[in-house]
């Protein structure tokens, strides 16, 4: 049976210790985030996902979601969790008082975000779109959705979705052919069908918000095939009265079918068929002439590729937890390390390195991404700050929209990675049911692929991310690093081992994308080394959670220089040894692969790969 602590101790060792959140400037909210009212949240907190949401995400993976007459019935104990969740103001924990929030700052929606994937990821996903959702249309909808939609969606009375892919098509939006009529009233007739459409249909909620990409036809009924021309449109499970806010007849949407998938199974992902059903367009439109047309999906999608960082952050910790608790349990072998001492036939396998090497691999990343990941929340909301200069916002922004694709895909590839290695912790018990942990290596995988497959990341961050304004992310990324190297070598503290490997690393990623932006200067672009984006990508996760734990490894060893540190802290540092001896070295292959190239991969035409 899986068991799970909520990491409190780390959350608040972060906010207080490494980020001194209460003494950020620039954001409302910062100042109230003392060490006494962090834990006055985060205890409770813990108890409530340890305690309540635990034990119905176990259950309700194995019961899983189904389809009756044409309607959604989530598992056992979802609705009444849900309830619960939304009236003890987890949900609404960073939204504006104004739309019945608690106001505080997002950072904290990202650790009760962790908790919340790690313990029900199921559950969570019929949720996961509330806020994100609620604070596009409060920004960009007409008035009486405003009024009457977003405050449903802020305290989880009703939730929402995203409806992009369709069967013939996934990131590729263009190709989409779901069509947006204008009506006389000025809504539209949305006609089309999509697919994977998390929390599609369900119990939990008398209304579901669906956020829906569309073409408007041409006055001839053709639609192009052009990005720009992809709208978003706000589609009601039930129609909506406009003056009242009130919900009447069900709208022309219907789910047909629900997937049976190979992991959050209490989960229901559905295909949605859209037969004229009413919508609103979100969004601007000025002459005809369609303006910012993904603009609301875009922000909506940028909170929710931050949110699945964290379950590869959370699925870490919670592989890494059972592996641990495991280990020390088994007895397996004799080992002149770590012996026990004692006259025993076998030490417990925790003793033994090899399996120390899985469970310290997990933990200083979940430990080294999750500090990375709140350091980010941090910057986030700076950057929509307007109470620090126009000069540092943007700094702020490059700063998180370079993060976020390598956030997004290299966070999840290890939190399945870390899943994948603590089930061997277990052997042959790891692949049965038993212990609880190959559900949680199956719910893991989906986070490779959610919100973009982590290949289209790696595309986006060198097509996109890196050369957009004229390198000026990939600057302001490096001058970062290396203000922080200035400062960590006249701290009197520097590890010179540590420094020194990530001095190395870093220098070698920051010559490797300089070559690739000389050559893309040239006339040679990106384009050739899209083969190896996803190495570059990784590089860069890499060096980043690296950064992370070096600043750790520093504030700990000035604290040492005072007082003796508590074995939290001291296992901390060991971990930031651990981050930087076993991984950072990869750096050193992965750029070495980037400056050689794949050129095999560009040698056979696509019909020569099939196998005679």
């Amino acid at each position: 049976m899986l068991v799970y602590k909520a990491p409190t101790k780390d959350f608040l060792f972060i906010l207080n210790d490494l980020l001194k959140v209460q003494e950020l400037k620039g954001v409302e909210g910062f100042e109230s985030l003392t060490p006494e009212f962090c834990q006055e949240v985060l205890y409770p907190a813990a108890r409530f996902h340890e305690e309540v949401l635990f034990p119905v995400g176990i259950a309700g993976d194995r019961h899983g979601a189904h389809l009756v007459d044409g309607k959604v019935l989530t598992p056992p104990g979802y609705k009444e969790a849900w309830k619960q969740y939304c009236a003890s103001g987890w949900l609404q924990l960073s939204m504006p008082e104004e739309l019945g929030g608690a106001g505080l700052p997002s950072i904290m929606a990202s650790i009760i975000g962790e908790m919340r994937i790690t313990t029900a990821h199921s559950l969570a996903m019929y949720g996961s779109f509330c806020l994100s959702a609620a604070r596009m249309l409060n920004s960009l909808a007409p008035e009486w959705i405003r009024t009457h939609v977003v405050p449903n969606l802020a305290t989880g009375q009703w939730t929402a979705t995203m409806c992009l892919t369709e069967s013939h098509c996934g990131t590729d939006l263009k190709q989409i052919r779901t069509t947006a009529v204008p009506q006389p009233d000025g809504s539209y007739a949305i006609h089309g069908s999509k697919i994977f459409i998390s929390g599609g249909d369900h119990d939990l909620t008398d209304n579901i918000i669906h956020l829906v990409l569309a073409k408007i036809p041409d006055a001839d009924g053709k639609v192009g095939a052009r990005l720009d021309e992809v709208n978003v449109f706000m589609v009601s499970k039930h129609k909506i009265d406009l003056q009242t806010g009130e919900l009447l007849e069900k709208n022309a949407c219907h789910v047909s079918s629900i997937e049976h998938k190979m992991g959050i199974e209490g989960s229901a992902t559905c295909v949605l068929n859209f037969d004229g059903a009413q919508a609103w367009h979100i969004g601007s439109t000025s002459g005809g002439v369609k303006r910012n047309s993904m603009l609301p999906m875009f922000l909506m999608m940028n909170y929710a590729r931050l949110s699945t960082a964290l379950s590869g952050v959370g699925y870490a910790e919670i592989s890494a937890q059972n592996a641990l608790f495991y280990a020390k349990e088994r007895r397996s072998g004799k080992t002149p390390i770590f012996s026990s001492g004692d006259q025993s036939i076998a030490d417990p396998i925790i003793n033994h390195p090899d399996i120390r090497r899985n469970i310290m691999a997990a933990q200083s990343f979940a430990e080294g991404g999750r500090a990375t990941a709140l350091r980010v929340a941090v910057w986030q909301a700076q950057a929509e700050s307007d109470q620090i200069s126009a000069e540092e916002r943007r700094r702020l922004k490059d700063m998180v929209d370079l993060f976020t694709p390598v956030m997004k895909a290299y966070f999840t590839d290890k939190g399945f990675d870390c899943a994948s290695d603590c089930l061997q912790v277990f052997g042959g018990h790891g692949y049965t049911k038993d212990y609880g942990i190959e559900q949680v290596v199956r719910n893991a995988r989906i986070g490779k692929i959610y919100e973009g497959a982590n290949g289209i990341q790696a595309i986006d961050l060198l097509r996109r991310k890196l050369p957009d304004n004229d390198w000026r992310a990939f600057d302001y990324f490096f001058q970062t690093i290396h203000t922080f190297i200035g400062q960590y070598c006249v701290s009197g503290q520097a590890d010179q081992g540590l420094l020194g490997r990530f001095v190395a690393a870093v220098t070698l990623l920051q010559n490797t994308v300089e070559e690739i932006r000389q050559e893309s200067q040239q006339g040679a672009g990106v384009l050739p080394h899209l083969a190896v984006a996803y190495d570059l990508l990784h590089a860069f996760g890499i060096i980043v959670v690296a950064w992370n734990w070096l600043e750790i490894h520093q504030l700990l060893q000035e604290k040492a220089n005072a007082v003796e540190l508590t074995p939290f802290e001291n296992r901390k540092v060991i971990l930031a040894c651990f981050w930087v001896e076993y991984e950072l070295p990869l750096v050193h292959a992965l750029c070495q692969r980037i400056q050689q190239g794949t050129p095999s991969v560009l040698k056979l035409p696509p019909e020569a790969l099939d196998v005679e």
